[in-house]
């Protein structure tokens, strides 16, 4: 992509780009949109993306700027590629592994054979129902936000085209597929009627976007190097460390000594926030949190210098973490992040995934009982640090 450094020097983001970018996993393509916009700060200036690319989803998503965002629908309309991995014998609530599989199938019977034989069926104009967990509004309300609650969801059917359907490798229970398809096509959806059709269940466990229409992924800028030129630096930041892990201790220092917005939005462009996707767990205990009756008020997914809280009371200084499988490989990076917040005032208190979704209301109630049980917070918040932090 270097040899792009020089021809970004043409570029007339106010009249109008067309912009490639590689989505990271667990980014949202809001995400990518707000990195973009920020990067032309202090010039306002319009910034859309044409087709919306799951979070657990990687590859080309396509961002206009200027002008070029009325051409956003044309571009959206235009057939998309995929690559992705599918698990058979067994299916989630979500397709895809938002959720954790809920019903198991024999897969025995499978092989490479039948498998191959029966992606013919799903040639051509077909009829789809998309995934319960998905974005498409009905009454002004999101379809995942009913699911996540457990609400029955109206789906409808929806008549696509798949031009290609291959599958690229075969090592039960996960298959490797490629796929051509037209716009509105849910890959999850696609894989969760795969399974049906081989007499099993499959669910979606990775996800590229190749192609949409002419453009390839081969062409797509990395986020944050495109960001680094767009702002005029000279080389790119260094990549963020796993699971948002937090800066050296001097790093802070300095932040909270002189609080230099600069600084602070290099702290925000690598902080957890920007890769966070939030979970089931963390959800349901939003639920309880946001209505909460302890009289302090709880944020969410909220800056801490470079850190990103799950959720806070500023005024108790207490930071609640829920933790899902992930973060068993990096206890040590929990360990540091706890001890730099202990530095700076926080008490960290966690949960695990599962004590959140079997007993919601006992987990609320500790955290009640520890807001109620600290002194308020005398500790003054530096300039800037609660920038970043989404009330959500």
């Amino acid at each position: 992509m270097n040899e792009l450094n020089d021809k970004i020097k043409d570029f007339d983001f106010a009249a109008g780009e067309l912009l490639l970018i590689n989505k990271p996993y667990r980014w949202t393509s809001f995400d990518i949109v707000g990195k973009v916009r920020n990067a032309f700060k202090p010039l306002k200036l319009k910034v859309g993306h044409a087709g919306t690319l799951d979070p657990l989803a990687t590859g080309l998503l396509i961002v206009c700027t200027g002008k070029m965002t009325k051409q956003i629908d044309s571009f959206q309309a235009e057939e998309k590629e995929y690559t992705g991995t599918m698990v058979l014998g067994a299916t989630t609530p979500s397709y895809d592994m938002e959720t954790e599989p809920d019903q198991t199938y024999d897969i025995v019977h499978l092989n490479e054979q039948y498998l191959k034989e029966a992606c013919a069926q799903f040639i051509g104009e077909i009829q789809q129902y998309p995934p319960a967990h998905s974005a498409i509004k009905i009454n002004g309300e999101r379809l995942y936000e009913k699911a996540r609650r457990g609400e029955d969801v109206e789906l409808r059917l929806r008549t696509i085209t798949i031009t290609e359907f291959e599958l690229t490798r075969i090592e039960l229970p996960e298959v490797d597929f490629r796929v051509v398809c037209s716009k509105g096509t849910y890959i999850r959806s696609l894989v969760h009627d795969f399974g049906k059709a081989v007499n099993s269940g499959a669910y979606l466990s990775r996800l590229r976007r190749t192609r949409s229409g002419n453009f390839k992924i081969q062409d797509a800028w990395e986020v944050m190097e495109l960001v680094s030129v767009i702002k005029g630096l000279k080389e790119a930041p260094p990549k963020p460390s796993p699971e948002g892990r937090a800066f050296e201790e001097d790093t802070i220092s300095v932040f909270r000594e002189t609080a230099d917005p600069l600084l602070y939005e290099q702290l925000k462009d690598f902080s957890r926030s920007n890769r966070h996707y939030a979970n089931e767990a963390e959800n349901l205990l939003w639920q309880l949190l946001r209505n909460n009756s302890t009289g302090y008020k709880i944020r969410r997914q909220h800056a801490i210098d470079s850190y990103i809280a799950d959720f806070v009371c500023l005024q108790k200084g207490l930071i609640i973490e829920v933790d899902g499988g992930h973060h068993h490989a990096n206890k040590e990076a929990d360990n540091e992040r706890t001890e730099v917040l202990n530095q700076l005032g926080f008490k960290v208190i966690r949960f695990e995934n599962s004590e959140v979704i079997q007993a919601p209301q006992k987990v609320y109630n500790i955290i009640a009982t520890e807001i109620q049980s600290l002194p308020d917070r005398l500790k003054v918040l530096p300039t800037g640090e609660d920038l970043g932090g989404a009330s959500l």
